[in-house]
């Protein structure tokens, strides 16, 4: 065996690095493709225990090289270097470094070019895309990649054919009905859509997405799949694309595209499904507009599963056999319940969505919020809520109202003006604070007007609800006493703190109120 061949004999080395850089920088062929090799096995499965230092040490470069060589013609080298740059997208700590540090434009533009030139390594790179959008700083870098010779003005993305939103457009429109599964070309769709679904999180990105034909095409992959919805699997082209027009049809940008590809009624029967593809078709159709009578059973389901979302959100827990937490953004579930209600307002007076435990959830994410924004106050929860699911939630509230507030006619009750009177200082205290929205404010003072207005007859949602809102609260420590009105009058006589003030002398039963 020649020196040569000993010296490739032993497992790699990270001190190997520099070596295995230069012959890729310097030789081509076999000898190069070997060098890639060579890093690949450094950072495999056996090893990934190397894959932060090989990033993220500051000790080399192996980004950009490799970003380089998915450009060669050689399709071993390629194929290799795709690999590597998988295996190195995986840790957290990489993807920032890949995709918004000083190799990020090598490393996005090789992807992307060989996904344009629709190599046989098309689904790996977009697999590793995929791998650095789950780092959400990342996405709207990543999908804005517009590429142009050196020298030449920026390009918009969507007025450049090589951006990687167009070419992400192109693999989709020209992919067959039914490409046979597991081939190059439905691996690449698929791992495209995986992609889509992370990249069409934030509504700037919607936005884009929404002036293409990739809203069309992913409804198209739901409505043409010869897989009946129980037995798509978790990253199936099917789970994906539905994960898509979930995400798209958050944002105003972008769900019009949607409607006009016909999604409602392509995602509506996927909605009977008691897993995570009906909760996911639910919260579609629910930002989607549709109408309440297309929910099953009355929209008992619909309530449930968005219910059980939200409750494990704030709770900071998945559902088993289902989604992991951190699947889903407190705002999707907030917003999808909004929805849900006001399309139940439209349709029945007596809103089946106004479940006590539904109506204490609302309360207990806005309370947080007023707590977290109030700095004299003592306590909190172990989940901030943003401010977007605060003012959905407070919109729900108000579509709920007239069956939160619906009296029970045989039983006067105190407790519910009590109640009452605290959650309409609740709602003012969440109006009051700096940066809500002007259509938050208006809500929030509606609903709070017409519940401060209770008086006499029970109010069973609300009491009930108030006291799973109470109860919660006790068990996180947080002050009891914070919503409740102060601006009752204080009596004293002589004996009191206030005995100097002239209206009380000693042995008189005069007395001053403080109010």
């Amino acid at each position: 065996m020649t020196a040569e061949g000993k010296k490739n004999s032993k497992p790699p080395q990270l001190d190997d690095i520099p070596d295995l850089l230069r012959t890729i920088e310097t030789e081509k062929g076999e000898k190069s493709a070997a060098a890639i090799k060579r890093i690949y096995e450094l950072c495999d499965v056996g090893h990934k225990q190397n894959r932060v230092p090989m990033v993220c040490s500051g000790k080399w470069d192996v980004l950009t090289p490799l970003a380089k060589c998915l450009t060669q013609e050689s399709g071993d080298g390629r194929h290799l270097a795709c690999l590597a740059l998988n295996n190195l997208s995986i840790p957290t700590e990489n993807k920032r470094v890949m995709a918004l540090g000083p190799a990020a434009k090598h490393v996005i533009g090789g992807l992307c070019k060989v996904i344009a030139e629709d190599k046989q390594e098309s689904y790996l790179c977009c697999i590793c895309l995929m791998n650095l959008s789950f780092l959400e700083a990342s996405i709207t870098t990543i999908l804005q990649h517009s590429p142009v010779d050196d020298g030449a003005a920026p390009i918009p993305a969507l007025e450049n054919p090589d951006s990687l939103i167009r070419v992400l457009e192109k693999l989709l429109s020209n992919s067959p009905t039914n490409p046979k599964s597991g081939s190059g070309k439905s691996e690449g769709v698929r791992w495209a859509c995986g992609l889509i679904k992370n990249l069409a999180k934030s509504e700037e990105n919607a936005i884009l997405f929404g002036k293409t034909d990739i809203p069309k095409c992913v409804v198209d992959n739901l409505r043409n799949t010869s897989t009946p919805p129980s037995r798509w699997t978790s990253n199936s082209l099917e789970d994906f694309s539905l994960f898509v027009v979930l995400n798209l049809s958050q944002w105003d940008g972008s769900k019009d595209a949607l409607v006009d590809a016909g999604a409602v009624e392509v995602v509506k029967p996927i909605m009977v499904e008691g897993d995570l593809q009906g909760l996911k078709a639910t919260m579609a159709c629910a930002f989607l507009g549709a109408e309440w009578f297309d929910f099953p059973e009355g929209g008992q389901p619909a309530n449930k599963a968005v219910s059980e979302l939200m409750t494990n959100i704030v709770e900071k827990k998945g559902k088993d056999g289902q989604y992991a937490y951190g699947v889903f953004k407190l705002y999707t579930a907030t917003k999808a319940f909004r929805d849900l209600c006001l399309s139940a307002k439209r349709m029945e007076a007596n809103s089946p969505m106004a479940t006590p435990s539904s109506v204490a959830l609302c309360f207990q994410i806005v309370s947080d919020l007023v707590l977290a924004a109030t700095d004299e106050a003592e306590g909190g929860s172990k989940y901030v809520p943003d401010a977007m699911s605060a003012e959905y939630c407070v919109q729900a509230i108000e579509a709920m109202l007239p069956t939160i507030l619906a009296k029970e006619e045989n039983r006067r009750s105190v407790q519910s003006e009590k109640a009452a009177s605290e959650i309409a200082n609740m709602l003012q205290a969440y109006a009051n604070i700096s940066g809500t929205s002007s259509q938050a404010q208006k809500s929030a003072r509606n609903a709070a007007e017409q519940i401060k207005s209770v008086s006499g007859n029970a109010r069973q949602i609300l009491e009930i609800a108030h006291d799973l809102w109470t109860q919660y609260r006790k068990r996180e420590g947080q002050p009891l006493d914070q919503f409740i009105s102060r601006d009752a009058g204080v009596e004293v006589d002589e004996s009191g703190p206030l005995d100097f003030l002239p209206c009380v002398s000693s042995g008189s039963s005069s007395s001053c109120v403080i109010a």
